[in-house]
């Protein structure tokens, strides 16, 4: 049998290298083998004008289509700032965004060759300079301990007293990977100072986080800080810590310090087993300038939303709301989370057990630290209901919208009473059982009719087709046929998509007109055959009729109602 295209090119590379070998000194000791991930591999030792590094260059899988790769013998090396982490391979003047097949093996080796010569033994940088901007994820993975310092956090450390020490809280978040080049540890500053002299940055971490304590000391003058690339400069940063501070230090056993010189700011964690003292020593770095990336930018910060219900489809509303802005929210539930509600939930594992009000006003904070949620275990069922009216109409009247997800007809009346009385916009969804399809609608106040006027138009209009939404008669969207075994559930993607689709009736409830996407006030929207939809994604706007009856029911707000109906019956009310 013949050879094939792909190993007759092999044999060429090998050839190539074999004479690239025995024609310079600068590669010794080069030899093929079969790589335990059963790859082709040319191990050989790069001599540079200071050092011989063990290197091997393997083909891919993909090779010709994909080059060849340049990486240490040893997994734990580092040789460069051009090389993805430790262990990994080099980024050479050939990789896959400029390869083709007519480049050469031997072209990689030079390209090792160049980089390596330029990079001295004592440190990592070198003095080539990158073909393609540097990504600033791919720099960040050569530390795993990060100190994520932004400007404004910079500047509230700065001003502190030189000589002196600030006590700091500091969010420090691990996140455990799949290798040891994976593992990450990031502090951010939380707050700096206690009591009166707190400050909580602006744009520090927010809410939430594992929370733990340490200090700031501000140098007395500006210094230059010793290179943070050598292995020594965790031990000379501590040095320039002053003797009574290191004693403090030392009784603790554990503490991450900041040093400030007052133009830069460095992060170490000391620690104390015995006498043994260990200092890790975390990279400092500035994170990107904020992009606004919402369509609507900033327009709905001022806005507040009382979402009634925490569960699958107000959880996905919430969660999207704050990402397009919304500053303010209301959150009313009073169930508790349980494993069997994570597979439509926004919330998580973490969460279960919780009250879904309270664990989702956690996951909105840390969604935007700067929004303003308040939770309320509040059951709208339930008999006390009725002696809370006055609160909820006290919380109806401070938002700007009003939004039901719960689709319990008896939550939807109460609501729609009050926003009716209120005179406050209404926006609710309904999921049709086994995930057909849904209804999402608003109700805006002398531009729709009243809620249940609009709910009632809503019913006819389907009436008037001769097709009643099947509701289903099994909780969390399911239906059950008579001829099927398994009830048919709506699925998390089904819950999303009007999730989404409400998120931006929301939206627009509290828009001007002409800022508004969705130009009708309700819609059926159809996610598979069946029922009024002939296909996926089937869509049936619905136009109200009039839209008079605002703020009739209910009574004033002053109680002068009430005093006239015991005036009539005759009843002294002094009591």
């Amino acid at each position: 049998m013949g050879e094939t295209p792909l190993e007759g090119r092999l044999i060429e590379e090998c050839e190539a290298l074999s004479e690239l070998a025995s024609s310079v000194t600068w590669l010794q000791d080069a030899a093929f083998t079969q790589g335990s991930n059963g790859l082709l591999t040319w191990s050989f030792t790069l001599v540079t004008p200071d050092r011989s590094i063990p290197l091997q260059l393997v083909f891919p899988a993909l090779f010709p289509d994909l080059p060849p790769f340049v990486l240490p013998a040893d997994d734990t090396v580092r040789l460069s700032q051009h090389q993805y982490g430790t262990g990994g391979e080099l980024c050479l003047q050939y990789r896959p965004d400029n390869w083709h097949p007519d480049c050469r093996s031997t072209d990689v080796v030079r390209s090792a060759k160049v980089l390596l010569d330029a990079t001295p033994a004592t440190e990592l940088r070198s003095e080539v300079e990158s073909d393609h901007p540097a990504d600033f994820a791919f720099l960040l993975s050569i530390y795993p301990r990060r100190f994520m310092l932004s400007p404004e956090t910079a500047r509230l450390l700065r001003i502190r007293l030189a000589g002196r020490v600030t006590e700091l809280r500091l969010t420090l978040e691990q996140r455990i990977g799949s290798t040891d080049a994976d593992n990450a540890q990031v502090a951010r500053v939380a707050s700096i100072g206690y009591e009166a002299g707190l400050r909580v940055p602006g744009d520090g971490p927010g809410f939430g986080g594992n929370v733990v304590e340490g200090v700031l000391y501000r140098l007395p003058d500006i210094r230059v800080l010793p290179d943070l690339a050598t292995q020594e400069a965790g031990d000379q940063l501590y040095l320039l810590l002053p003797q009574w501070l290191r004693g403090m230090i030392s009784r603790t056993a554990d503490m991450l310090v900041v040093l400030s010189n007052g133009a830069q700011e460095v992060l170490i964690r000391v620690r104390y087993q015995g006498k043994e003292r260990t200092i890790d020593l975390f990279r400092t770095f500035e994170p990107p300038r904020s992009k606004e990336r919402r369509v609507q930018g900033q327009m709905f910060r001022q806005s507040s939303v009382c979402i009634i219900g925490a569960g699958s489809l107000g959880s996905k509303v919430a969660a999207g709301l704050t990402r397009e802005g919304v500053g303010r929210f209301v959150l009313l539930d009073n169930d508790v989370l349980w494993a069997d509600n994570l597979v439509r939930n926004e919330l998580d594992e973490m969460d279960v057990g919780h009250h879904k009000a309270i664990s989702l006003q956690h996951r909105l904070f840390r969604l935007n630290p700067r929004a303003r949620v308040s939770a309320l275990r509040i059951s709208l069922t339930s008999q006390s209901t009725v002696q809370n009216i006055e609160q909820l109409g006290d919380i109806v009247s401070s938002c700007d919208l009003v939004i039901d997800t719960t689709a319990d007809s008896g939550v939807f009346r109460m609501a729609a009473a009050i926003c009716t009385k209120r005179k406050k916009p209404l926006a609710w969804a309904r999921v049709y059982a086994g995930g057909i399809g849904g209804l999402v609608a608003r109700s805006v106040p002398h531009e729709d009719p009243p809620p249940m006027t609009a709910a009632s138009q809503l019913r006819a209009w389907c009436d008037a087709r001769g097709q009643v939404p099947p509701e289903g008669r099994e909780h969390d969207y399911g239906v059950q046929a008579d001829d099927q075994e398994e009830p048919l559930i709506a699925s998390d993607g089904d819950v999303g998509v009007l999730a989404n689709r409400l998120v931006r009736h929301a939206l627009d409830a509290i828009s001007p007109p002409e800022r508004r996407v969705h130009p009708e006030p309700a819609y059926y929207v159809g996610l598979r055959k069946g029922w009024i939809f002939d296909h996926p994604f089937d869509t049936h706007p619905v136009v109200y009729g009039p839209h008079d009856g605002w703020g009739v029911g209910g009574g004033g707000d002053d109680g002068s109602g009430i005093q006239k109906i015991l005036e009539y019956l005759e009843i002294d009310n002094d009591a």
